[in-house]
């Protein structure tokens, strides 16, 4: 769930915009030029979902972010110590909670990088619509760490083999290549995003509400069946294992120092 590079905003700069608007909510990211997410956007996202959550004619969610430099590069590589890391697994996996149980059906628009939890982000989403020349990765394991919500969905929507590769060695993949393991939806080409998520989202917005509604329960009672008590498990594990380890410490350090990380393996 790592961000990798750092991005600021404006001190008083909304973390995002929700919009409401013919059956479709937008949330949109505004925290450029990464939308880096640290606790506020957290507790933005979590406000703004909660609020979705409680529109009764909501067809369909659209979850975006402005610019074209990113969905997003993930959250704060400074709240991933061990001293912060609970606190941020605990708030980060309640927002990924969140936006899996937003009861419409729910689509990612991504483009430019989606790293880490920006990455993870997007596959709690139903379904994911990318630019060509987006690219997806999980960075952490350059930093000693891993996605714990990559590891426990990935492993039921691609292969495991390519489940294992994508996190264990941190290299990205282009939306094209995304594509072809299943992990995005629609891929429409550069500079038509936004076109492309108008008419995809017209596919559910002209659909009765409550028929969406049922049927997306069905097939989270399905997801959750695999998904569900192992992400649990996993956030224990980065909690009691990981955080306890020197290179976790080692590899924020170094990362925030901006040097190479010196590993001790243990």
């Amino acid at each position: 769930m790592a961000a990798v590079p750092q991005g600021a905003a404006a001190p008083d700069r909304p973390a995002l915009r929700l919009t409401v608007d013919a059956r479709v909510a937008r949330i949109t990211l505004d925290r450029p030029p990464l939308h880096i997410i640290d606790f506020a956007m957290m507790d933005a996202l979590e406000q703004a979902i909660a609020t979705v959550a409680h529109e009764p004619r909501v067809a369909a969610a659209i979850l975006t972010s402005t610019g074209d430099k990113a969905f997003s590069a993930g959250v704060d590589v400074k709240i991933h110590t061990p001293e912060e890391a609970p606190a941020m697994l605990e708030r980060f996996h309640r927002v990924i909670r969140a936006v899996g149980a937003l009861p419409c059906p729910t689509i990612a628009g991504v483009h430019g990088v989606a790293l880490g939890g920006g990455f993870e982000l997007a596959l709690a989403c139903d379904m994911i619509v990318a630019e060509e020349g987006s690219s997806f990765g999980f960075p952490e394991i350059w930093l000693g760490c891993f996605p714990p919500v990559a590891a426990a969905m990935l492993p039921h929507i691609i292969t495991p083999q390519k489940a294992y590769e994508l996190v264990l060695s941190g290299e990205p993949i282009t939306a094209a290549e995304a594509k072809q393991l299943g992990l995005v939806n629609l891929l429409t080409a550069r500079g038509t995003l936004e076109a492309a998520l108008a008419g995809y989202v017209s596919l559910f917005a002209e659909k009765s509400v409550a028929a969406l509604r049922v049927a997306k329960r069905a097939l989270r009672l399905g997801e959750e069946q695999r998904t569900g008590d192992a992400l649990r498990q996993i956030e224990a594990l980065y909690r009691d294992d990981l955080m306890k380890s020197e290179d976790a410490r080692e590899g924020i350090l170094a990362y925030v120092e901006k040097r190479e990380a010196k590993w001790k393996d243990r």
